[in-house]
Protein backbone atom coordinates (compact mmCIF):
# COMPACT_ATOMS: atom_id res chain seq x y z
CA UNK A 1 0.00 0.00 0.00
CA UNK A 2 1.51 3.02 -0.91
CA UNK A 3 0.05 6.45 0.52
CA UNK A 4 -0.35 9.95 0.05
CA UNK A 5 2.03 12.39 2.17
CA UNK A 6 0.18 15.55 1.82
CA UNK A 7 -2.86 13.37 3.63
CA UNK A 8 -0.97 10.48 5.95
CA UNK A 9 2.15 12.89 6.83
CA UNK A 10 1.37 16.30 7.06
CA UNK A 11 2.63 17.05 10.12
CA UNK A 12 5.91 15.64 9.02
CA UNK A 13 5.83 17.03 5.28
CA UNK A 14 5.45 20.42 7.18
CA UNK A 15 8.63 19.44 9.71
CA UNK A 16 10.85 18.77 6.46
CA UNK A 17 9.87 21.73 4.43
CA UNK A 18 10.55 23.73 7.73
CA UNK A 19 13.91 22.13 8.14
CA UNK A 20 14.83 22.52 4.46
CA UNK A 21 14.07 26.14 3.87
CA UNK A 22 15.10 27.19 7.49
CA UNK A 23 18.81 25.91 6.40
CA UNK A 24 18.64 27.69 3.05
CA UNK A 25 17.74 31.05 5.39
CA UNK A 26 19.64 30.65 8.03
CA UNK A 27 22.51 30.29 5.65
CA UNK A 28 21.93 33.02 2.86
CA UNK A 29 20.87 35.14 6.02
CA UNK A 30 24.60 35.32 7.57
CA UNK A 31 26.65 34.25 4.72
CA UNK A 32 28.59 36.23 2.02
CA UNK A 33 28.89 35.34 -1.29
CA UNK A 34 31.68 33.55 -2.09
CA UNK A 35 33.91 34.23 -5.62
CA UNK A 36 33.69 32.05 -8.57
CA UNK A 37 37.17 30.88 -8.23
CA UNK A 38 37.09 29.96 -4.86
CA UNK A 39 33.85 27.36 -5.25
CA UNK A 40 34.44 24.01 -5.07
CA UNK A 41 32.44 22.23 -7.43
CA UNK A 42 33.21 18.91 -6.64
CA UNK A 43 32.44 19.15 -2.68
CA UNK A 44 29.35 21.07 -4.52
CA UNK A 45 28.50 17.66 -6.41
CA UNK A 46 29.03 15.55 -3.31
CA UNK A 47 27.29 17.25 -0.73
CA UNK A 48 24.73 18.39 -2.82
CA UNK A 49 24.06 14.33 -3.97
CA UNK A 50 23.93 13.94 -0.08
CA UNK A 51 21.09 16.54 0.27
CA UNK A 52 19.28 14.67 -2.46
CA UNK A 53 19.62 11.67 -1.32
CA UNK A 54 18.10 12.14 2.02
CA UNK A 55 14.97 14.01 0.61
CA UNK A 56 14.83 10.58 -1.25
CA UNK A 57 15.03 8.72 1.60
CA UNK A 58 12.27 10.51 3.44
CA UNK A 59 10.30 10.96 0.43
CA UNK A 60 10.05 6.94 -0.02
CA UNK A 61 9.49 6.23 3.93
CA UNK A 62 6.48 8.62 3.43
CA UNK A 63 5.14 7.20 0.91
CA UNK A 64 5.39 3.29 1.70
CA UNK A 65 4.97 3.26 6.05
CA UNK A 66 1.72 4.43 7.49
CA UNK A 67 1.50 7.22 10.38
CA UNK A 68 3.66 6.14 13.43
CA UNK A 69 6.26 6.58 16.07
CA UNK A 70 8.47 4.36 13.62
CA UNK A 71 7.68 7.06 10.64
CA UNK A 72 8.35 9.68 12.93
CA UNK A 73 11.08 8.95 13.99
CA UNK A 74 12.86 7.83 10.92
CA UNK A 75 12.18 10.83 9.37
CA UNK A 76 13.11 13.88 12.00
CA UNK A 77 15.94 11.46 11.90
CA UNK A 78 16.95 11.97 8.27
CA UNK A 79 15.25 15.27 8.29
CA UNK A 80 18.01 16.46 10.64
CA UNK A 81 20.52 14.69 9.11
CA UNK A 82 19.66 16.85 6.12
CA UNK A 83 19.89 20.07 7.89
CA UNK A 84 22.80 19.78 8.20
CA UNK A 85 24.06 18.21 5.07
CA UNK A 86 22.12 21.32 3.28
CA UNK A 87 24.00 23.83 5.59
CA UNK A 88 27.41 22.01 4.48
CA UNK A 89 26.05 22.29 0.63
CA UNK A 90 25.49 26.53 1.00
CA UNK A 91 28.67 26.92 3.07
CA UNK A 92 30.20 26.20 -0.88
CA UNK A 93 28.18 29.19 -2.17
CA UNK A 94 28.51 31.64 1.03
CA UNK A 95 31.17 32.13 3.71
CA UNK A 96 29.89 32.93 7.39
CA UNK A 97 31.26 34.50 9.96
CA UNK A 98 33.61 32.15 12.67
CA UNK A 99 30.63 31.89 14.94
CA UNK A 100 30.44 29.46 17.44
CA UNK A 101 26.12 29.00 17.76
CA UNK A 102 26.60 28.87 14.09
CA UNK A 103 28.94 25.86 14.41
CA UNK A 104 26.73 24.34 16.91
CA UNK A 105 23.61 24.73 14.68
CA UNK A 106 25.79 23.16 11.68
CA UNK A 107 27.35 19.92 13.16
CA UNK A 108 24.28 18.85 16.60
CA UNK A 109 21.36 18.12 14.29
CA UNK A 110 23.52 15.67 12.30
CA UNK A 111 24.38 13.19 15.41
CA UNK A 112 21.07 14.03 17.12
CA UNK A 113 19.15 12.98 13.70
CA UNK A 114 21.30 9.63 13.81
CA UNK A 115 20.14 9.01 17.03
CA UNK A 116 16.84 9.46 16.09
CA UNK A 117 17.14 7.28 13.19
CA UNK A 118 18.55 4.52 15.36
CA UNK A 119 15.86 4.27 17.99
CA UNK A 120 13.23 4.65 14.42
CA UNK A 121 15.32 1.41 13.18
CA UNK A 122 14.86 -0.09 16.46
CA UNK A 123 11.08 -0.20 16.65
CA UNK A 124 11.18 -1.01 13.18
CA UNK A 125 12.99 -3.99 14.04
CA UNK A 126 10.92 -4.98 16.23
CA UNK A 127 7.64 -3.77 14.13
CA UNK A 128 8.75 -6.27 11.64
CA UNK A 129 9.29 -9.23 14.09
CA UNK A 130 5.69 -8.93 14.80
CA UNK A 131 4.87 -8.54 10.52
CA UNK A 132 7.20 -12.16 10.04
CA UNK A 133 4.97 -13.61 12.55
CA UNK A 134 2.07 -12.47 10.87
CA UNK A 135 3.13 -13.14 7.36
CA UNK A 136 5.01 -16.81 7.63
CA UNK A 137 2.37 -18.58 6.34
CA UNK A 138 1.93 -16.62 3.36
CA UNK A 139 5.27 -15.77 2.46
CA UNK A 140 6.65 -19.84 3.08
CA UNK A 141 9.51 -18.62 4.77
CA UNK A 142 10.87 -16.34 1.84
CA UNK A 143 10.66 -12.77 1.07
CA UNK A 144 11.01 -12.21 -2.81
CA UNK A 145 8.20 -9.28 -3.56
CA UNK A 146 8.86 -9.46 -7.26
CA UNK A 147 7.03 -12.53 -7.40
CA UNK A 148 3.50 -11.98 -5.01
CA UNK A 149 0.68 -10.68 -6.64
CA UNK A 150 -0.29 -6.75 -4.97
CA UNK A 151 -3.73 -7.51 -5.28
CA UNK A 152 -3.79 -10.69 -3.17
CA UNK A 153 -0.39 -10.67 -1.26
CA UNK A 154 -0.06 -14.56 -2.44
CA UNK A 155 2.75 -15.75 -4.69
CA UNK A 156 2.17 -15.55 -8.59
CA UNK A 157 2.51 -19.04 -10.89
CA UNK A 158 6.60 -18.23 -11.44
CA UNK A 159 6.98 -18.65 -7.55
CA UNK A 160 4.71 -21.64 -7.23
CA UNK A 161 6.75 -23.20 -10.39
CA UNK A 162 9.82 -22.64 -8.61
CA UNK A 163 8.22 -24.31 -5.27
CA UNK A 164 6.78 -27.69 -7.48
CA UNK A 165 10.51 -28.13 -8.72
CA UNK A 166 11.99 -27.96 -5.78
CA UNK A 167 9.58 -30.60 -3.85
CA UNK A 168 9.05 -32.94 -6.88
CA UNK A 169 13.03 -34.13 -5.82
CA UNK A 170 11.94 -35.12 -2.45
CA UNK A 171 10.85 -38.50 -1.74
CA UNK A 172 7.44 -37.27 -0.02
CA UNK A 173 3.89 -37.84 -1.34
CA UNK A 174 3.15 -34.57 -3.25
CA UNK A 175 -0.12 -33.16 -4.41
CA UNK A 176 -1.29 -30.14 -5.95
CA UNK A 177 -4.79 -28.52 -5.92
CA UNK A 178 -6.54 -26.15 -7.61
CA UNK A 179 -9.25 -23.58 -7.02
CA UNK A 180 -11.25 -22.04 -9.54
CA UNK A 181 -14.28 -18.97 -8.90
CA UNK A 182 -16.76 -19.81 -10.81
CA UNK A 183 -18.52 -16.66 -12.92
CA UNK A 184 -15.74 -14.16 -11.40
CA UNK A 185 -15.89 -12.00 -14.95
CA UNK A 186 -19.57 -11.99 -13.82
CA UNK A 187 -19.13 -10.42 -11.00
CA UNK A 188 -16.69 -7.79 -11.74
CA UNK A 189 -18.78 -6.48 -14.66
CA UNK A 190 -22.05 -6.66 -12.42
CA UNK A 191 -20.19 -4.72 -9.11
CA UNK A 192 -16.64 -3.22 -10.68
CA UNK A 193 -12.61 -4.61 -10.38
CA UNK A 194 -12.26 -2.83 -7.07
CA UNK A 195 -15.27 -5.09 -5.63
CA UNK A 196 -13.63 -7.86 -7.39
CA UNK A 197 -10.08 -6.90 -5.92
CA UNK A 198 -11.48 -6.80 -2.32
CA UNK A 199 -13.26 -10.33 -3.24
CA UNK A 200 -9.65 -11.80 -4.16
CA UNK A 201 -7.95 -10.68 -1.23
CA UNK A 202 -11.07 -11.90 1.39
CA UNK A 203 -10.95 -15.13 -0.98
CA UNK A 204 -6.96 -15.08 0.09
CA UNK A 205 -7.41 -15.12 3.58
CA UNK A 206 -9.67 -17.91 3.84
CA UNK A 207 -7.28 -20.19 1.88
CA UNK A 208 -4.13 -18.97 4.11
CA UNK A 209 -6.79 -19.78 7.16
CA UNK A 210 -7.36 -23.53 6.20
CA UNK A 211 -3.76 -24.30 4.70
CA UNK A 212 -1.09 -25.62 6.54
CA UNK A 213 2.06 -23.80 7.83
CA UNK A 214 4.03 -26.41 4.90
CA UNK A 215 1.83 -25.64 2.27
CA UNK A 216 2.26 -22.93 -0.67
CA UNK A 217 -0.49 -20.91 -1.69
CA UNK A 218 -0.53 -18.88 -5.05
CA UNK A 219 -2.59 -16.87 -7.23
CA UNK A 220 -2.31 -18.82 -10.33
CA UNK A 221 -4.14 -16.83 -13.16
CA UNK A 222 -7.11 -14.42 -12.80
CA UNK A 223 -9.27 -16.35 -10.40
CA UNK A 224 -7.32 -19.43 -10.29
CA UNK A 225 -5.80 -20.04 -6.99
CA UNK A 226 -3.36 -23.25 -6.02
CA UNK A 227 -2.09 -24.71 -3.10
CA UNK A 228 0.93 -27.00 -3.22
CA UNK A 229 0.66 -29.66 -0.10
CA UNK A 230 4.32 -31.60 0.66
CA UNK A 231 4.38 -34.97 2.23
CA UNK A 232 0.50 -34.98 2.05
CA UNK A 233 -1.21 -38.55 1.58
CA UNK A 234 -4.37 -38.80 -0.65
CA UNK A 235 -6.71 -38.38 1.67
CA UNK A 236 -4.96 -35.88 3.63
CA UNK A 237 -5.39 -33.83 -0.02
CA UNK A 238 -8.64 -34.68 -0.72
CA UNK A 239 -9.91 -33.40 2.72
CA UNK A 240 -7.79 -30.19 2.39
CA UNK A 241 -9.86 -29.51 -0.61
CA UNK A 242 -13.30 -30.33 0.51
CA UNK A 243 -12.46 -27.86 3.79
CA UNK A 244 -11.27 -25.36 1.12
CA UNK A 245 -14.10 -26.05 -0.82
CA UNK A 246 -16.69 -25.47 2.32
CA UNK A 247 -14.89 -22.82 3.20
CA UNK A 248 -15.33 -20.63 -0.03
CA UNK A 249 -18.77 -21.96 -0.30
CA UNK A 250 -20.46 -20.58 2.84
CA UNK A 251 -18.04 -17.37 2.90
CA UNK A 252 -20.81 -14.24 2.92
CA UNK A 253 -19.36 -11.46 0.58
CA UNK A 254 -20.64 -8.23 1.73
CA UNK A 255 -20.59 -6.64 -1.49
CA UNK A 256 -20.04 -2.71 -0.71
CA UNK A 257 -22.45 -1.54 -3.43
CA UNK A 258 -25.67 -3.52 -1.88
CA UNK A 259 -25.04 -4.33 1.40
CA UNK A 260 -25.78 -8.02 1.02
CA UNK A 261 -24.18 -11.28 1.31
CA UNK A 262 -22.54 -12.45 -2.60
CA UNK A 263 -21.89 -16.17 -2.42
CA UNK A 264 -19.31 -17.43 -4.55
CA UNK A 265 -19.21 -20.83 -5.84
CA UNK A 266 -16.03 -22.80 -6.71
CA UNK A 267 -14.66 -25.72 -9.11
CA UNK A 268 -11.52 -27.91 -7.54
CA UNK A 269 -9.14 -30.19 -9.18
CA UNK A 270 -6.17 -32.49 -7.58
CA UNK A 271 -3.43 -34.28 -9.03
CA UNK A 272 -0.38 -36.26 -7.30
CA UNK A 273 3.23 -35.53 -8.14
CA UNK A 274 6.36 -37.53 -8.06
CA UNK A 275 9.81 -37.59 -9.04
CA UNK A 276 8.84 -38.40 -12.46
CA UNK A 277 6.83 -35.85 -13.15
CA UNK A 278 7.72 -31.62 -14.27
CA UNK A 279 6.50 -28.77 -13.53
CA UNK A 280 5.16 -27.55 -16.59
CA UNK A 281 3.19 -31.00 -17.17
CA UNK A 282 1.77 -31.05 -13.85
CA UNK A 283 0.03 -27.44 -13.98
CA UNK A 284 -1.13 -28.40 -17.23
CA UNK A 285 -3.03 -31.44 -16.53
CA UNK A 286 -3.98 -29.95 -13.61
CA UNK A 287 -5.53 -27.25 -15.01
CA UNK A 288 -6.84 -29.30 -17.90
CA UNK A 289 -8.99 -31.34 -15.52
CA UNK A 290 -9.70 -27.75 -13.79
CA UNK A 291 -11.84 -27.01 -17.31
CA UNK A 292 -13.35 -30.08 -17.85
CA UNK A 293 -14.66 -29.99 -14.61
CA UNK A 294 -16.05 -26.54 -15.15
CA UNK A 295 -17.62 -27.28 -18.86
CA UNK A 296 -19.35 -30.46 -16.91
CA UNK A 297 -20.49 -28.56 -14.13
CA UNK A 298 -21.87 -26.33 -17.24
CA UNK A 299 -23.65 -28.66 -19.05
CA UNK A 300 -25.23 -30.19 -15.67
CA UNK A 301 -26.55 -26.62 -14.99
CA UNK A 302 -28.47 -26.18 -18.45
CA UNK A 303 -30.11 -29.43 -18.05
CA UNK A 304 -31.08 -28.30 -14.84
CA UNK A 305 -32.55 -25.48 -15.85
CA UNK A 306 -34.03 -26.83 -19.29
Amino acid sequence: MRFNPFISHRLLINAIIAMFFSAVFLSSYLGVLKTYASIQWLDIMGEGGIVLMTLVWIAALLISRPPSKVTTYLVIGVGLFMFSATLDLLDEWLMHPAHQWLSWIESLPAPLGMLLTSVGLYYWHQEQYVLNRQLRRREAHLREHDKVCSVTGLYKAQYLDSAIKEQLTSKQPLWLGAIDIRDFSHFNSEFGFSEGDRLLREISELLLMNCRLSDVVCRYAGDCFMVLMPATTEQQAKELMAQIKGALKHCAFKVEASKKAKFQYVTTALIQGNKHSSTGKLTSQLHSQLQQKKHQQKVAHRAHVC
